[in-house]
């Protein structure tokens, strides 16, 4: 039989050991956690596709595809409510950004700035020649960047 002293001893080394390896734990979730930041922050920068318009953009809007097919298919990588909002679909998350600056270069281009949280993006829009009765075809590029600085441009196509 155990007396009351061998068992205070042990019980006190196993609540001692157990909390040691609770905090060894916890320690090694901090370090997943900065593990996977760090892979988040290494993550290329991609400008996706999308084909239902925001609830945010209601009635007239600006909108752009990478090419004639996915404009032709309602995929879109580009909107704007011709204000002070555009979305932008990054990493397969639709993103909210707000208008900084706009002005007309010339007559045909114009460059366009906004904001969102993790990103900066900067549109260039030229306009095109006239295809059809009532239609123009416009072209131009845009450009993100990151808070870490990771930039990616990409060609706009639309056809109204």
């Amino acid at each position: 039989m155990t007396s009351k002293k061998e068992v205070i001893p042990t019980l006190l080394a196993f609540l001692t050991l157990t909390f040691l390896l609770a905090c060894g734990q916890s320690n090694s979730n901090k370090n997943a956690t900065n593990s996977d930041k760090a892979i988040i922050d290494n993550q290329e920068l991609t400008i996706d596709t999308f084909s239902t318009f925001p609830p945010e953009i209601d009635g007239c809007s600006c909108y752009f595809s990478n090419d004639s097919v996915d404009f032709k298919n309602r995929e879109y990588i580009y909107i704007n409510d011709f204000a002070q909002t555009s979305f932008l679909k990054i990493n397969g998350v639709l993103t909210k950004f707000t208008q900084t600056e706009f002005k007309d270069i010339n007559k045909t281009t114009r460059i366009a700035k906004a904001k969102s949280d993790k990103f900066e993006m900067t549109i260039e829009i030229h306009d095109g020649i006239q295809n059809g009765h009532e239609t123009w075809l416009n072209t131009g590029t845009i450009k993100l960047t990151d808070k870490n600085g990771k930039t990616i441009t990409k060609k706009l196509y639309r056809h109204f």
